[in-house]
């Protein structure tokens, strides 16, 4: 049996328009195509409008997830177990950071008059050994220097995708100690 090419065009027409009519039945039962709400919509407060003749309307954002909060200064806390020693004497220094969340804490001790010894330059606690002599001074003051710094990293998913947020924090505190004879 033969088919002619009318009869093959009949056909093919045919199955167009049972594809149509079912594209057109799933799409009025929601199938098929996308499932969520269009975001914008005459009843919709979020969408404004350009101009009233202008069919391109613009969104305000609103943020998928709630933005994490913004630290803006570190509470950074340094407990020191004496301030005032005797020559060659030692004393513990530790430090805390509160209220932040972060990927990466890191504290880095610092001698900056080199009086003493530090135990450590990025230990928690450290220990401080006062010098042995004042070098025929009656009172030497020691500077210990304390910087914090805090690496945050937010991974969030948006609207426009996966959004990664890079903070970094840094804070300085300094301690005085007295060495007297």
């Amino acid at each position: 049996m033969q088919i002619s090419r009318i009869d093959m065009f009949f056909y093919m027409s045919l199955i167009g328009v049972y594809i149509l009519l079912i594209g057109l039945v799933l799409s009025l039962a929601g199938c098929g195509g996308s499932n969520l709400k269009n975001p914008v919509s005459e009843e919709d407060p979020t969408a404004e409008s350009r101009n009233a003749t202008d069919d391109v309307v613009e969104l305000t954002q609103i943020p998928d997830v709630a933005e994490p909060e913004q630290v803006t200064d570190l509470d950074v806390k340094i407990t020191v177990t004496k301030k005032t020693v005797q020559p060659g004497e030692e004393i513990e220094l530790t430090a805390s950071v509160k209220g932040v969340r972060g990927t990466s804490v890191t504290l880095n001790w610092l001698n900056i008059t080199q009086f003493g010894a530090l135990s450590a330059s990025t230990e928690n606690p450290v220990t401080w050994t006062a010098p042995q002599t004042l070098d025929g001074e009656n009172v030497q003051v020691e500077v210990i220097q304390l910087v914090v710094t805090v690496i945050s990293e937010v991974v969030s998913v948006g609207s426009s995708g996966i959004e990664t947020d890079t903070q970094i924090f840094t804070d300085t505190k300094n301690v005085l100690l007295t060495v007297r004879n």
